[in-house]
């Protein structure tokens, strides 16, 4: 049996693409999913990565792809590293940057060549299109790592160990080519809110976002 490709999976639009993609390639796919006990959404997402499995199953018959039961990490059980904290500190003195980018740095200690959904034109803007270079990698496409002479110090520790498989296309772009290849509506399954269960809040700051991105038809 090949080595399953880890990926972490969220149910979200950019991570499910992420998985289409890969399945497409007729690739092992572990997902991840990390559980963080203060995120209401996470019963909603589990259910949405168990959906949209079946969905892409379904859809890509033709595909040697396969996806493995989803591993569950509980977020306070991530190995702490003190050098990446101390890292993350340093660099949240200078800019905003979420939380859960340390946790995912730690994590990729352990899973080498872990990837995150940095896509073009993402909102965070911590890691630019130009501060990266592209490799190519164990799955058969392009990928993307940051490039140490383009980036600074603290930004190059935090993420080394990383991969950024989508920081070439928009989320508009990705839009676009799931409807040129018909799965637009398994696309359109995935889920985004982080307080409600049923119908987005249109609240919180990935339903605001959804509307800044042209998306706002999903709020509907």
């Amino acid at each position: 049996m090949k080595e399953a490709k880890v990926v972490l999976w969220t149910g979200g639009w950019d991570s499910t693409f992420r998985v289409i993609q890969l399945y497409e390639r007729g690739l092992i796919l572990q997902p991840l999913y990390v559980i963080d006990k203060g995120r209401p959404s996470t019963d909603k997402e589990l259910e949405t990565i168990k959906q949209l499995s079946e969905e892409i199953r379904q859809r890509f018959k033709d595909s040697n792809g396969k996806i493995l039961p989803v591993k569950l990490i509980k977020r306070e059980k991530i190995p702490t590293n003190l050098y990446l904290k101390l890292i993350f500190k340093l660099i949240r003195r200078r800019r905003r940057i979420g939380k859960q980018y340390y946790w995912l740095a730690c994590l990729a200690k352990k899973y080498k060549g872990l990837e995150q959904g940095f896509h073009n034109e993402d909102r965070d803007s911590l890691i630019y299109f130009n501060e990266l270079t592209e490799i190519k990698d164990e799955t058969g496409g392009k990928n993307w790592v940051v490039n140490p002479k383009k980036i600074d110090f603290l930004r190059k520790e935090l993420f080394k160990n990383i991969r950024f498989p989508i920081a070439y296309i928009s989320k508009l772009e990705m839009k676009r080519y799931a409807e040129k290849h018909n799965f637009i509506d398994i696309m359109n399954n995935t889920w985004f809110c982080h307080r409600a269960t049923d119908k987005p809040c249109g609240e919180c700051n990935p339903c605001k976002q959804y509307v800044i991105d042209g998306f706002g038809y999903r709020l509907e």
